[in-house]
């Protein structure tokens, strides 16, 4: 978003604002100043007197975390802590402890030297754009609450509420089922957020578990976004083992990649959809049912909706965009391609990896089927995704040229331009998190997808 008459620390090129986050390098772009304004504004604007906190596994992660603590303490706000946690386990203690609202400090899939504040709201949700702009108002005019001479507050330690979110999850599966099939599951947690709470979910539903980075201690031992390039070695072990299944995290934990012991990582545009195959398994379907997706999420999560019927509609990228089209269509299931399955029946109401685990054991054990198999009955991804470094003043007329080459396409505006026909489509939107326009295609063949993307990359060559 736009940060016109921001206070100057606010518009360094290293940092990044948007409904994603206030996310920056250290110590440039997530500068003292911008952790110390970013938190009186958001202290500031917190009703109730209890904030959730919790922190993925980066180096920068403990200190921005203590200062958090204590620039709430100073506000009289008591602390809920969670320590090293998934996003999605914050917003769910959020929700189910009815604090007023939630701070989780997580770059998501960004480098390590990124980090960031993930501001989250009353029922656990996260700040919308207007939630945001009113922040930032208070940023610039730095109409702050001041500390307290006396604050009363205290640090409550939050890790026993961890379970709560994993019963949660729990009661949307048959767990019987699972324990009786005695899995056996690779799980690479990136050495993140999801380290200690994914093992034990995966005990809890009577899994055995091949442990491959899930210590967090500060590194990354790969690329921290999921991507099956990024995934490769994790791939090579999971052929090795005996595992019936595999699963790969971001660091904050909110994103999930399947890993199947014969193919390896598979492509995280199939997570949301066998998901969301576990719900339609284990539920009678409403009749004015719908699930939402994003507008960058393959067209496999209308295949499978259309089996039982019902309408799959498109959001703006970014999970409060999909939560706010979710709620707005009262849909039963929802998520974003990127390996982000949001189940509204479970607390965090928000992509979370707890829940798409145990909804892709579940629909392994009530089919009696193997991964292969199950993966397998789903159509191929043909898709792509682009990154390009170009200026931001620059997108306009690269839509432009895109809607004059591909005229026949039907247009979505909504974020960035998406031209779509009943075959293929292709989406151009700079990003949230990072200073990039992302480029994304796909078809129903590898042909036609090659084609797309050879007419989209001469409009980018003559951009």
């Amino acid at each position: 978003m736009a940060l016109n008459h921001q206070k100057p620390v606010f518009q360094h090129p290293d940092l990044m604002v948007s409904v994603s986050g206030i996310r920056g390098i250290i110590p440039t772009g997530l500068s003292p100043d911008v952790i110390f304004h970013s938190l009186m504004a958001f202290g500031s604007r917190l009703k109730g007197n209890t904030v959730v906190i919790g922190r993925d596994s980066r180096p920068s992660g403990a200190y921005i975390e203590n200062i958090a603590i204590g620039i709430m303490l100073a506000m009289g706000k008591n602390v809920i802590r969670l320590g090293i946690v998934p996003t999605p386990t914050v917003k769910a203690v959020v929700a189910q402890s009815g604090a007023g609202g939630g701070i989780m400090i997580s770059a998501s899939h960004n480098p390590v030297i990124w980090n960031a504040f993930k501001f989250i709201g009353p029922g656990g949700f996260f700040t919308n754009a207007q939630d945001l702009e009113g922040l930032l108002d208070l940023v610039r005019k730095e109409d702050y609450k001041p500390f307290q001479f006396k604050p009363n507050a205290e640090v409550i330690d939050g890790t026993d509420r961890i379970q709560a979110h994993i019963d949660s999850v729990l009661a949307r599966v048959n767990v019987s089922a699972i324990k009786r099939k005695k899995f056996t599951v690779f799980l690479d947690a990136v050495n993140g957020g999801g380290s200690f709470v994914l093992p034990e979910l995966l005990s809890r539903l009577g899994c055995k578990v091949i442990l491959q980075h899930c210590t967090p201690d500060g590194t990354f031992p790969r690329p921290p976004e999921p991507t099956p390039d990024a995934l490769k070695q994790s791939s090579r072990l999971i052929k090795k083992s005996k595992a019936n299944i595999g699963f790969a995290l971001d660091p904050d934990a909110d994103r999930l990649v399947v890993l199947s012991p014969k193919k390896g990582a598979i492509s995280e545009e199939l997570t949301l959809p066998l998901s969301f195959m576990s719900y339609l398994i284990s539920n009678s379907v409403p009749k004015k049912a719908s699930i939402t997706v994003n507008l960058s999420t393959s067209f496999v999560n209308d295949w499978v909706a259309d089996t039982v019927g019902i309408p799959t509609y498109r959001s703006k990228v970014g999970e409060a965009n999909v939560v706010a089209e979710m709620i707005h269509r009262k849909s039963v299931f929802g998520g974003e391609g990127n390996g982000g399955v949001i189940d509204p029946a479970i607390p965090s109401f928000g992509r979370d990896s707890l829940s798409g685990v145990a909804h892709i054991l579940n629909l392994l054990a009530l089919k009696g089927e193997d991964a292969e198999t199950v993966i397998g009955s789903l159509p191929a991804v043909h898709m792509r995704k682009i990154a390009y470094k170009i200026a931001g003043q620059k997108t306009e007329q690269i839509y432009s040229k895109f809607r004059s080459a591909f005229s026949e396409y039907k247009e979505d505006s909504r974020d960035g331009l998406r031209l779509a026909n009943q075959d293929s489509w292709i989406h151009i939107r700079p990003s949230n998190t990072e200073p990039i326009l992302r480029l994304i295609g796909e078809a129903r063949t590898k042909k036609d997808l090659e084609s797309l993307l050879n007419k989209a990359g001469k409009i980018m060559e003559n951009s």
